[in-house]
């Protein structure tokens, strides 16, 4: 019961954060502006529509009764992650 409630709680943060990225992804992102550089703003896009489908994915699987079926919801979304902080931060100089 306990991972139920702890994966609730991940996926309501993966939902805010993609509601967040969907909305800032025309102005001003952290200390990016993101309204000059259509690279950025597709970044952000698509990272919201990942962790959305990431968010919708995973509460499926909770409700499956498998334990260990949440590992994949965490898996997808740690690596969403882990791109969108090494595109994001990339320099194309």
């Amino acid at each position: 019961m306990a991972i139920k409630i702890v994966m609730i709680i991940f996926i309501l943060l993966l939902l805010l954060t993609s509601w967040y990225m969907w909305h800032r992804r025309n102005g001003h992102f952290l200390i990016y502006d993101i309204g000059g550089d259509p690279h950025l703003s597709n970044i952000l896009k698509w990272t919201s529509v990942a962790l959305l489908a990431e968010s919708i994915l995973g509460i499926i699987l909770l409700f499956m009764g498998n334990k260990y079926l949440n590992l994949i919801t965490l898996f997808l979304a740690s690596l969403t992650i882990l791109a969108f902080g090494l595109s994001i931060t990339q320099n194309k100089e």
